[in-house]
């Protein structure tokens, strides 16, 4: 990838994984990763995986920007369930990238969904 993205500003690690990973591989690396955070969260990896499956990134996008509102709404209100919508959010926006092949961008919500980031690094470096 000629361009940095925003996943460098998480760490270098995440985009030179992907960038030295064979393009064939990508995108059941960053599936593995994306399911991960998707179970780990507690939300129906299933039904996510079908979602992703049938190629349906608006519906996951709506399902995004569904969690980000409830996660504004929630820190408003000092809720402190609203890290959990947002974290929500991301996995579903994840998922949505990855639909649309943008490896670089599912992993960098991926991992801003998640507190184990070294997990999802374990999948990008086939140590997971």
């Amino acid at each position: 990838m000629a361009v940095s993205s925003r996943l460098s500003t998480i760490d270098p690690a995440f985009e030179k994984a992907l960038d030295v990973m064979p393009v064939s591989e990508r995108s059941l690396s960053v599936s593995k990763a994306v399911l991960w955070v998707a179970k780990d969260l507690g939300l129906d990896r299933q039904h996510m995986d079908m979602m992703i499956e049938q190629m349906q990134g608006s519906r996951l996008q709506a399902l995004a920007q569904e969690f980000d509102e409830r996660y504004f709404e929630l820190q408003d209100l000092c809720d402190p369930d609203h890290l959990y919508c947002f974290a929500k959010a991301r996995c579903y926006s994840a998922a949505a990238f990855l639909v649309e092949g943008d490896f670089y961008e599912a992993i960098y919500e991926a991992v801003s969904a998640t507190n184990k980031p070294k997990k999802i690094l374990a999948f990008l470096e086939h140590t997971e």
